[in-house]
């Protein structure tokens, strides 16, 4: 990926692979998603901390309209594909951002199989202290993926800050660590299962 894309700015981190609904009211947005529903292409989700966007963003398409309404706003559904890294962005004269785009790849190592597994001890011991069950089609999804650590993140109650800063981390081992310290610090903050199941449930994101 190395071209230029629109952008849509958002108090939102997308990860590769996650899905994830939208209510598109703004008319510029309105704009841009028609362009991309005609031409079966994409847009790229960037987060917006402290009134500038991310620099590390996901290339993300629609999988589904949920709803259309008369005044042209739309219910979608989105699913990330890739991650990108901004080189610059400029103005469309529709409204919306574009910008200039490379791709942001994982380093090539091989992937820690221990520190996944301890992961995911680590994310079930959580659920079960929440007393929450998490439907099939999640832990089905993170089963058959490749990195599990953005499937974790979706149900890990992380801050938006630590959502970015896990999708920036550029190898699946940085990510495992990262969550598993994260889950080591939350159990001991925690003091009941409702906590817990409210950080679970803290998260937009489809199985």
């Amino acid at each position: 990926m190395n071209h230029t894309i629109p952008i849509f700015p958002l108090k939102l981190v997308v990860y590769p692979d996650s899905k994830y609904p939208l209510h598109i009211f703004e008319e510029r947005y309105k704009v841009l998603l028609q362009k991309c529903l005609k031409e079966n292409s994409g847009f790229g989700i960037v987060a917006s901390i402290d009134k500038r966007i991310s620099d590390v963003g996901v290339y993300v398409k629609v999988t589904e309209i949920l709803k259309t309404y008369l005044n042209g706003e739309l219910d979608i559904v989105v699913q990330g594909l890739e991650r990108f890294l901004i080189t610059s962005t400029s103005l469309h004269t529709d409204g919306y951002y574009v910008a200039d785009v490379e791709k942001y790849d994982d380093e090539n190592i091989i992937i820690d199989q221990k520190l996944s597994q301890d992961l995911q001890t680590e994310f079930e011991a959580i659920v079960e202290l929440a007393n929450y069950k998490l439907e099939d089609g999640f832990w089905n999804n993170l089963k058959t993926s490749d990195l599990k650590s953005y499937k974790i993140a979706e149900k890990s109650g992380l801050t938006y800050e630590q959502q970015q800063e896990l999708l920036i981390l550029k190898n699946e081992n940085e990510r495992l660590n990262y969550l598993i310290n994260y889950f080591l610090s939350i159990k001991d903050k925690v003091n009941d299962a409702e906590s817990v199941k409210r950080i679970i449930m803290n998260d937009g994101y489809l199985n």
